[in-house]
């Protein structure tokens, strides 16, 4: 069997990485012979990052598109083609609609991924004006198109199963063998350090528990590190920001004490997959998160994290890991054995392969 993996970024980019490239060598081992076509090249996606302004905007997903369509000369020399999101937002999914089409024309398999809930938007930005021509129906018309669906949760799960009746959870995983965990470095020590990694985009969830750091920088000496985030301002609070990079993203992960994930709860937090919860959990960084969405499934609020649905639950659980560390000690245990048993990559390589012998 040979299998096409059309990612929309190259490994810098999470979804990618996480979906589909740190599977490859397990895939591999079990005689599936693999290649992949990324939408950008490390460099052009590093250079036209849309966050730098519209026209690098444009030219991103121009390129993006571009080079999806170019993969359709690849189509005959493989039997599988594992399509991972799609490369233009809100408008007509054009270069997946040829995909498909083609795909079914040459008698190949198609299997469509996503891991967000890429058939709305995040409420916590402002509308872009290309949302203003959306093509409300763009993710429907792929799921449809496809053979099999892979979600990255079983919110998203339950709304491809409108549209197309082969629809498999594979949860986003974690490679263990990059996160050990020690527990002699979890004592007690000040300043403590409380950490968050994410994207400039999904950083405004942080406004969420400013007043919760506020109020505990008041009474501890704390740091608050944002990791591949925008600069934030949270007066009170010392706050150090870390640039995200591949090299470094575990090590960062590792040198916090405690790890937040706050969410509003909308359609789109609903979505997601709680990549940050399970990095902070196999790293040994205990937990605390809002509970939406699939954060509710991943945490056992008190064994192995803790959930916060206000401030008052943020000051009194960050409060409660920050004076008692060494109490937290089976939480953490817990927290690393929930990553074992239900988000390696050595459990659910086993369910991609299943469906793709299938």
């Amino acid at each position: 069997m040979k299998v096409l993996f059309l990612t929309n970024t190259p490994i810098n980019g999470p979804s990618a990485r996480y979906r589909v490239y740190q599977y490859l060598p397990l895939i591999e081992q079990n005689n599936i012979q693999v290649a992949t076509h990324s939408a950008l090249t490390p460099f052009l996606f590093s250079k036209f990052s849309p966050a730098k302004g519209n026209l690098n905007k444009f030219i991103y997903f121009f390129l993006s598109a571009l080079s999806r369509i170019i993969a359709l000369f690849r189509l005959p020399f493989y039997n599988v083609i594992f399509i991972q999101k799609l490369v233009l937002p809100h408008v007509f999914p054009l270069p997946e609609f040829l995909l498909c089409k083609l795909s079914k024309r040459l008698c190949k398999k198609v299997i469509f991924d996503f891991d967000d809930a890429i058939y709305t938007v995040s409420e916590v930005r402002e509308e872009t004006l290309i949302e203003k021509f959306t093509y409300p129906r763009r993710v429907q018309k792929i799921i449809s198109l496809c053979d099999s669906i892979v979600v990255g949760n079983e919110y998203l799960g339950q709304f491809a199963s409108n549209y197309n009746k082969k629809v498999y959870v594979v949860p986003t995983s974690i490679d263990l063998t990059k996160y050990p965990m020690r527990l002699s470095d979890k004592q007690k020590r000040s300043p403590v350090i409380i950490g968050w990694i994410g994207t400039p985009s999904t950083a405004p969830y942080l406004n969420l528990i400013s007043s919760a750091l506020k109020e505990i920088a008041t009474q501890n000496d704390i740091i608050f590190r944002v990791i591949g985030g925008s600069s934030i301002e949270c007066p009170g609070v010392k706050v150090e920001q870390l640039p995200w990079s591949l090299k470094s993203e575990v090590e960062d992960i590792c040198s916090l004490d405690i790890g937040v994930m706050p969410l509003t709860d909308d359609p789109w937090t609903r979505g997601k997959c709680g990549l940050k919860l399970l990095q902070y959990m196999a790293a040994g960084v205990p937990a605390v998160a809002s509970p939406v969405g699939v954060n509710n499934k991943i945490i056992s609020d008190g064994i192995n994290g803790y959930l916060a649905k206000n401030n008052e639950e943020w000051v009194a659980k960050i409060k409660n890991l920050i004076c008692f560390p060494n109490e937290h000690f089976e939480m953490i245990e817990l927290a690393r054995k929930t990553v074992e048993d239900e988000y390696s990559i050595e459990v659910n390589v086993k369910k991609l392969i299943d469906i793709f012998t299938r």
